[in-house]
């Protein structure tokens, strides 16, 4: 158990730094079209908060566990809480990939650069969240 405990401990103390860094919780923040605080932040702003984002992200991926593991309660437990964070973390990282893609014929070519770069990790991260997923399914 104590695997999964410094996992987890991993991933409260990285929420911690993303938080000192950007000054609000991904998992509470409004999400949509309309308003949602990722989806109208502008390009600069933007650049700087997808990074922080996706180290959350990472974080909460490496718990890493198996189906089997699941039977324990606290491992158990631990993965509920995870699950949930991820699908709110999930829905922040989908509104700024959208804003960002929205954006980025507008952008210069650094931050084009940036942009493309942040994309492709996106897409790699998908590839991580749906081996989660399967697993809590």
């Amino acid at each position: 158990m104590s695997t999964f405990i410094r996992r987890y401990a991993k991933y409260i103390n990285e929420k911690a730094i993303s938080y000192r860094s950007v000054a609000f919780d991904f998992c509470k923040v409004k999400r949509g079209k309309e308003d949602g605080t990722l989806r109208t932040m502008p390009t600069d702003q933007l650049l700087k908060t997808l990074p922080v984002l996706q180290s959350q992200v990472d974080a909460l991926l490496d718990f890493d566990c198996t189906a089997n593991e699941l039977t324990n309660g606290v491992i158990n437990s631990g993965f509920m809480l995870l699950f949930r964070d991820l699908i709110r973390l999930f829905a922040c990282y989908n509104d700024g990939i959208i804003n960002l893609l929205e954006k980025y014929f507008e952008m210069n070519k650094k931050q084009a650069r940036d942009a493309l770069d942040c994309y492709k990790k996106f897409l790699i991260r998908m590839d991580r969240v749906a081996e989660f997923l399967k697993v809590a399914e």
